[in-house]
C-alpha cells in the first residue's frame, strides 16, 4: 500500500495526539479520579495505534497496545492511579514522540529501544506479582466473576456467532442494568483502500455509544488489515439499535451494517443446570448511500452511572465532528503564496491610485474607493487565515514545567492566561525557544526551595505565570514569577568579573540598566552548571531571537518579590503601517509602529551636547541622526526647514532628520535576500505604487 501520500496527515494528527496525551495525563495527576479524563486518554492512545498500525508503523502500535491496556485497566478501576504509572506512561509518551520524529526525518522508528518500557508496562498490569489479566477479557473480567456461576454457556442457532461464558454473563448483567447486548456485522466497500482505517473509525464511534466485548477477528488482526471486507463487533450499550446501526453507515465506505439485538428472557437462575435461551431481534441491512433516519426521540436512558455516561459523550463526539468537518489543514507554502499575491495586489491598487489623483480620473477614483474596501477586506482574512493561537506554543510548557519542578525538587505551580491570543504563523514558529529559555530560567534561578521560601514567609509553592495579550498592533508574552527576584549589586559585580564592563561604568548605572546586563552573551550568574539553565547562553539567544522578529524583550525584577519578562512582538511580519519619507533624491519607509511623533525644526534648533548633535522635545533631550549623513547619500541641496521622526526602540529614542515627509501607507515588506544579508540598517524593502522600492529601515539597529 502506497502510504506517501498519507505521510503529511499521520505526522500532524500524531502530534495532535501526543500533546492531547500529555494534557490529559497532567489533568489526570491533579485529578485521579476523573474517569472522563481516563476515557479521553484512552480514545487518544487508541487513536494513535491505529494510525500507526494503517502505516505500518509496529513498534509504535505495540507500545501504544500496552499503553492502551493500562489506561484500560484504570479506568475500569482495576488499577489504581500512582505516581509510578504516571510516569511511565509520560516516559512513553515522549519514546513516541522521538519515534515519531525519527519517522518524520525519514529514519527507522525503531531507532529507540521500548522493550525496557513495554516489560514494566506489563509488570504494572499483573500488579505486585499477580498473573496479568487476558487482554481479550480484561474488560469482562469483574462483571463474569460476580454471574459466571448463575449463566452457563448458552448456543443458540439464532446467534450468528458463539457466545462464551463471560460473554453471555456481560450481557446479562448488562441487561439488568438496562442495557443490551448487540451483534453486529460490518461490510465495507469494495473500493476502500484503508480498511483498518475504517475499521478502526467504526470501533470509535462504537466506543462512543457503548463497550465493545469482542471483534471478529481480533482488534490486532484489524488493525493489520488481516480480513476481506466484512468484521464483527459485540457490545454492550444503552442506545437503541437504529442508533447504532446510524452511527456506522454514516461513515464513508461503508457498505452494509447488519445489527441484532441480543436479549436474555429474566434474570439468570442461581442453579448452574437453568439455561436461558437469548431471544434475537433482527434488522434488516441497509446500504450505506441510504442511512435510515434517526429516530425522531432519544431512547429512554436507564437512571444509572455507565447510561448517563455513553449518553454525554456520544453528544460531545458528534459536536465534536461536526466541528473539526469545518476546517480544513492547509499547507503553511500555500498560506506564503496568498500573502504574496495579496502583497502585489496591495502594490497596485496603490499604482493605480497614484494614476487617478495625478490625471484627476474621478470615475477610476470612485471604483478604487470601492476597491480599497474590498482589497482591505481580503487583507483582514488572509491575516486571519495565517494567524494562529499562541496555545500552539503554550500547551507544551506545562509538561516540561511539572519534569523539571521534579528534577529540582521544588514545588511550582504554572498559570497560563491569554492562550487564545493570536499571533501570525511565521512569528508563532520562532518564539517556542525563547519562551523555553524563559520559563526554565525561572524554574531554576526565580523560584526557591520550598523551606527557603516558607522561611521568607512565602507559601510553599511558587507561582509562575505565562500570559499573552493583545496591545494595540502587538502581543505582548509575559513570563511572571514570585521568586528571589534579580540582584542588581549581584549583576554589577558579575559584569565586572567577567571584563564586560569597568566598575565606574556599572556605578554609574540604575538598577533597570544593571539587570538588563543579563541579555548580554556569555553572561550567567549560575554558580554551577546544570542542566536546567546556568550554561551563560539562553539570555542573549533570547533578545537576538525576539530582535529578529522585529520584537522587544525587557525584564523588571524586585527582590524577594519576583521577576517579569515582557516580549512584545508585531502582530504580523508581513504587511504593515509605515511612513514615507525622503533624503535628497531617495525614498525610506520607516515602520509606523516605531514613530512616537514627526515635527518640523530649523537647523538653529539643534545643539550640541558632548559632540552629538540633540534636539529638546518638551524638555526632553532626544539625539538626532542625520539620514544623510548615516546612509552616506550624496548631498544635492540644502532645505532650510528640517522634518524629524521621533523614533522608539525600548527604551531609546531618537530623531531621524529627513527631507521631506511623504506620508503615511501600507506597505509590503520583501525580504532583501540572501546578497544583501549584511545590510544591517535595514528590515526589508517594498515596491512603491509608482513601482520605485523604498528601503524599510531597522529602528532598532540603527539606535543601537
Amino acid at each position: 500500500m502506497e502510504t506517501n501520500q498519507y505521510m503529511d496527515m499521520f505526522l500532524d494528527e500524531s502530534h495532535e495526539h501526543l500533546q492531547s496525551l500529555n494534557d490529559g495525563l497532567l489533568g489526570l495527576e491533579d485529578n485521579a479520579e476523573d474517569l472522563s479524563i481516563l476515557n479521553e486518554i484512552f480514545r487518544n492512545a487508541h487513536t494513535l495505534k491505529g494510525m500507526s498500525a494503517t502505516m505500518g508503523y509496529n513498534k509504535i502500535a505495540e507500545l501504544t497496545h500496552e499503553m492502551e491496556d493500562v489506561l484500560d485497566m484504570l479506568r475500569k478501576e482495576q488499577l489504581a492511579v500512582t505516581g509510578d504509572i504516571i510516569d511511565t506512561l509520560f516516559k512513553c509518551i515522549d519514546s513516541l514522540e522521538q519515534m515519531i520524529n525519527n519517522v518524520a526525518n525519514g529514519d527507522p522508528e525503531d531507532l529507540i529501544d521500548v522493550s525496557d518500557l513495554v516489560a514494566k508496562l506489563t509488570a504494572i498490569m499483573r500488579g505486585e506479582g499477580a498473573p496479568a489479566a487476558p487482554k481479550a477479557e480484561a474488560s469482562t473480567e469483574e462483571p463474569a466473576a460476580k454471574v459466571a456461576t448463575t449463566t452457563p454457556a448458552v448456543v443458540s442457532a439464532d446467534v450468528p456467532v458463539d457466545l462464551s461464558d463471560t460473554e453471555k454473563s456481560v450481557i446479562s448483567e448488562a441487561e439488568k442494568r438496562g442495557m443490551h447486548g448487540i451483534y453486529l456485522k460490518v461490510t465495507l466497500a469494495e473500493s476502500c483502500l484503508l480498511k483498518s482505517a475504517r475499521s478502526y473509525m467504526v470501533m470509535n464511534a462504537l466506543e462512543e455509544l457503548g463497550e465493545v466485548i469482542r471483534t471478529i477477528p481480533t482488534a490486532e488482526d484489524l488493525e493489520q488489515e488481516n480480513f476481506e471486507r466484512s468484521f464483527e463487533v459485540i457490545l454492550i450499550t444503552a442506545s437503541e439499535e437504529e442508533q447504532i446501526h446510524d452511527a456506522v453507515v454514516g461513515i464513508s465506505e461503508i457498505e452494509t451494517a447488519e445489527t441484532q439485538v441480543i436479549k436474555f428472557g429474566g434474570t439468570p437462575a442461581p442453579q448452574p443446570e437453568v439455561k436461558a435461551a437469548p431471544v434475537v431481534e433482527q434488522k434488516s441491512t441497509a446500504p450505506a448511500t441510504a442511512p435510515a433516519p434517526a429516530p425522531a426521540t432519544k431512547p429512554s436512558a436507564p437512571a444509572n452511572k455507565p447510561a448517563a455516561q455513553s449518553g454525554g459523550q456520544s453528544a460531545a463526539a458528534q459536536q465534536k465532528k461536526s466541528h473539526a468537518g469545518q476546517s480544513v489543514r492547509v499547507d503553511i507554502e500555500k498560506l506564503d503564496t496568498l500573502m504574496n499575491l495579496m502583497g502585489e495586489l496591495v502594490i497596485n491598487k496603490v499604482r493605480l491610485e497614484q494614476i487617478g489623483q495625478t490625471h484627476r480620473l474621478s470615475e477610476l477614483t470612485e471604483t478604487l474607493e470601492q476597491m480599497d474596501r474590498v482589497t482591505t477586506d481580503l487583507q483582514n482574512i488572509v491575516m486571519k487565515v495565517r494567524m494562529v493561537p499562541v496555545s500552539q506554543v503554550f500547551n507544551r510548557f506545562p509538561r516540561m514545567v511539572r519534569d523539571v519542578t521534579k528534577e529540582l525538587n521544588k514545588e511550582i505551580n504554572l498559570t497560563i492566561e491569554g492562550e487564545d491570543t493570536e499571533l501570525d504563523r511565521t512569528v508563532i514558529d520562532e518564539i517556542g525557544d525563547p519562551i523555553m529559555h524563559l520559563l526554565r530560567n525561572s524554574l531554576d534561578h526565580g523560584i526557591e526551595m520550598p523551606d527557603e521560601r516558607e522561611a521568607k514567609g512565602k507559601p510553599r509553592i511558587g507561582e509562575v505565570g505565562l500570559i499573552a495579550r493583545h496591545e494595540g498592533n502587538n502581543v505582548v508574552i509575559m513570563v511572571t514569577d514570585d521568586g528571589k527576584g534579580i540582584d542588581a549589586d549581584v549583576i554589577r559585580r558579575k559584569a565586572v568579573e567577567k571584563g564586560l564592563y569597568t566598575q565606574d561604568e556599572v556605578d554609574s548605572m540604575d538598577d533597570a540598566d544593571a539587570v538588563r546586563i543579563v541579555f548580554l552573551p556569555g553572561f550567567s550568574t549560575a554558580e554551577k552548571i546544570s542542566d536546567i539553565s546556568g550554561r551563560g547562553v539562553g539570555m542573549d539567544v533570547v533578545k537576538s531571537k525576539i530582535e529578529s522578529l522585529s520584537g522587544q524583550v525587557d525584564v523588571e525584577t524586585h527582590i524577594n518579590e519576583g521577576s517579569i519578562f515582557k516580549i512584545k512582538l508585531p502582530l504580523t511580519l508581513a504587511i504593515i503601517q509605515a511612513m514615507l519619507v525622503q533624503v535628497q533624491a531617495e525614498m525610506y519607509a520607516i515602520p509606523l509602529a516605531s514613530i512616537d511623533s514627526t515635527l518640523s525644526i530649523q537647523p538653529s534648533d539643534i545643539s550640541t551636547v558632548q559632540n552629538n548633535e540633540v534636539i529638546v522635545l518638551r524638555g526632553e533631550i532626544i539625539p538626532i541622526i542625520r539620514m544623510e549623513e548615516s546612509l552616506m547619500v550624496p548631498h544635492v541641496h540644502d532645505t532650510k526647514e528640517l522634518f524629524v521622526v521621533v523614533v522608539h526602540a525600548g527604551d531609546s529614542k531618537a530623531g531621524i532628520v529627513v527631507d521631506k515627509l511623504i506620508g503615511q501607507q501600507e506597505i509590503v515588506i520583501k525580504t532583501l535576500g540572501n546578497l544583501f544579508m549584511g545590510l544591517k540598517m535595514f528590515s526589508g524593502a517594498t515596491v512603491l505604487g509608482d513601482g520605485r522600492v523604498a528601503l524599510i529601515l531597522d529602528v532598532a539597529t540603527m539606535l543601537n
